[in-house]
């Protein structure tokens, strides 16, 4: 069994202080592994990356980390477009495709972020193709990718979607993955599945950020035990996390369907308005 935590947008430098040690403390107290899919910083700048690497430095628990849209500095323009992520290589990690592989779970990271505009993400054929090839020996693991920018994305969202989806997605299902974990969005949308019921995309909101769309500070459980898989949002309540909504998957084998085996809503206390 895994426990693994998946946390997104932090966004030091418009981030909630009293959030970030509450959740670092539940953090290593609980997981084996935490995943982050990007926006580590509000605007790139130097000061907001010393923070989140002095918040990283305290996790006494393994991570793998991708780049956000966020962490490509915005302001500064020379930095933007001629080294636009030599301040997260410097940083936070000095990988853009990190791997984690164990017995149970194979990992790998995907950079989405583009330097030409501010939001939007994008990936290339040959990021998957690298993707597909690390994860293609690893059949009894959990495969599991970690973007920043979402694959599959809610209703009313459809724009924010990395553009070159559509294409990676059939490689992807070819790989084996069993599991895209991505942020972006700010919003609580937990999990969902692509077309062929192979693959689970699971959204992660902003863990900690002041910078709210009606919607809680959150992030996702992900419990692995044999072939299932648990997802469960943890809520901020004001004053801690708990427990939000859940689904729980089971994989009946390589490349075959997932099945959802059970669901339930959030309390409507924590339902967003």
């Amino acid at each position: 069994m895994r426990l693994v935590a998946h946390i997104s947008d932090a966004h030091f430098g418009a981030h909630n202080a009293t959030i970030a040690a509450h959740l670092l403390e539940e953090l290593n107290t609980h997981y084996d592994l935490i995943t982050i899919s990007g926006d580590l910083t509000q605007r790139g700048r130097v000061e907001q990356f010393q923070a989140a690497r002095m918040w990283l430095d305290q996790l006494e628990r393994p991570y793998l980390v991708v780049p956000g849209n966020h962490d490509v500095p915005l302001y500064d323009v020379v930095t933007r477009f001629l080294a636009p992520r030599d301040r997260y290589l410097q940083f936070i990690h000095d990988d853009l495709e990190p791997c984690f592989v164990d017995d149970e779970l194979a990992i790998c990271g995907i950079d989405t972020t583009k330097t030409l505009t501010i939001r939007h993400g994008r990936v290339t054929h040959e990021q998957i193709a690298r993707v597909a090839e690390r994860l293609t020996d690893h059949a009894q693991q959990w495969k599991i990718v970690v973007a920043h920018h979402p694959f599959f994305v809610p209703e009313g969202f459809e724009h924010e979607r990395v553009d070159g989806a559509e294409a990676s997605l059939p490689i992807l299902e070819d790989a084996g993955v069993d599991l895209i974990l991505t942020g972006h969005l700010h919003v609580q949308t937990i999990a969902g599945r692509n077309e062929h019921h192979t693959i689970i995309a699971a959204q992660a909101g902003t863990c900690m950020s002041t910078r709210l769309r009606g919607e809680a500070q959150s992030y996702n459980q992900l419990r692995f035990e044999s072939n299932q898989l648990t997802i469960l949002q943890r809520i901020w309540d004001g004053g801690r996390f708990v427990d939000g909504a859940s689904k729980c998957y089971r994989r009946n084998g390589y490349g075959e369907h997932i099945v959802k085996v059970a669901e339930t809503p959030a309390p409507a206390e924590l339902q967003p308005p």
